[in-house]
């Protein structure tokens, strides 16, 4: 691949001396680490934080890349990390992002109490989620939110597919489990 090529010219670069390689690794997934942090610590600010975290370790770490993988799937767990580490840090915040979704309801035609029922069901979810252990939530944040496959996630976490699957069937029960007995009580 053209892109992964690049990459690892680029590291080879920078491993060899050549800060202006770094510069230009940096310049070329710029989008793509914000993108994830952004997904995944759903604001700006602490996405540009993390983001800006994850270049630090990128310098301090590049010597460990061993190029037995794509340069962006290393790239894109060490985002994934950096952004969990966020998320872990401030718990007692929201683990979802959902000012999109609340916005794209308030611009649509459905009436007021439709969407107050819809946001309330959201955070009811996002409750729930933060009740599940480290990994269950990991799991079914990158499974739900963020669309990846199980070999997707399980290259970026470097666990076992089986491993993932599990998590992904608990996370899933427990949380089915706990809505359906906020809706019982409704």
């Amino acid at each position: 691949m053209v892109s992964d090529h690049e990459d690892n010219e680029l590291i080879d670069r920078f491993l060899d001396g050549d800060e202006q390689a770094f510069n230009l690794l940096v310049r070329k997934h710029q989008d793509f680490v914000y993108n994830i942090t952004r997904k995944i610590t759903g604001n700006h600010e602490d996405a540009i934080e993390t983001a800006q975290r994850v270049f630090v370790k990128m310098y301090d770490r590049l010597a460990s890349f061993t190029k037995a993988s794509a340069f962006s799937t290393w790239l894109y767990r060490v985002a994934t990390n950096e952004s969990l580490n966020v998320i872990r840090s401030r718990r007692f915040k929201k683990w979802f992002s959902f000012d999109d979704a609340e916005k794209e309801l308030r611009d649509t035609a459905i009436n007021p109490f439709e969407a107050l029922v819809e946001e309330e069901k959201k955070e009811q979810l996002d409750r729930v989620v933060r009740t599940l252990p480290d990994r269950q939530q990991t799991v079914f944040m990158l499974r739900m939110s963020e669309g990846l496959s199980y070999e997707e996630i399980a290259d970026v976490l470097g666990v076992s597919q089986g491993s993932l699957k599990a998590s992904f069937f608990h996370a899933v029960n427990k949380v089915t489990k706990a809505l359906g007995k906020i809706y019982e009580k409704s």
